[in-house]
């Protein structure tokens, strides 16, 4: 469970642990996790501690993939993120990284979730949304 989420024949799959008194309702999900590629990450900020760092712009960042944590990959770095439904999905991040000097940091989504623009939650069909005017 813990390297997801997966891409399936073009469908998301994100598992969640199973707890005591879960509900088994499908929910309406106002964040999602995303994997992002990161690039030209400073050298001095490639560790766990930095690229969740930077990883924070985006939203509450999870984990990274075998490839990134081992260094095996130096010309990006992939991390899961919980993202929000709100999020504007950037394409880069402007880095402060030492006494006025700044770079900027490039972000693909190898994949991105649609959010309804009404509720801000993933996985609504327009139709179905409780917030769209009915006519």
């Amino acid at each position: 469970m813990g390297n997801g989420p997966w891409g399936i024949w073009g469908y998301h799959l994100t598992l969640r642990k199973w707890a005591k008194g879960m509900s088994l309702k499908l929910e309406e999900f106002s964040s999602i996790p995303v994997w992002v590629k990161l690039s030209n990450v400073p050298v001095h900020l490639w560790t766990k501690l930095g690229l969740s760092y930077i990883a924070s712009v985006l939203g509450k960042p999870l984990y990274m993939d075998a490839q990134t944590t081992n260094r095996q990959v130096l010309t990006y770095a992939r991390v899961c993120v919980d993202m929000s439904a709100t999020s504007s999905f950037p394409i880069s991040i402007l880095l402060d990284v030492d006494d006025g000097i700044s770079t900027i940091v490039g972000v693909k989504y190898p994949w991105k979730p649609q959010a309804f623009s009404l509720c801000k939650v993933f996985d609504y069909a327009n139709k179905s949304c409780p917030k769209a005017v009915r006519r």
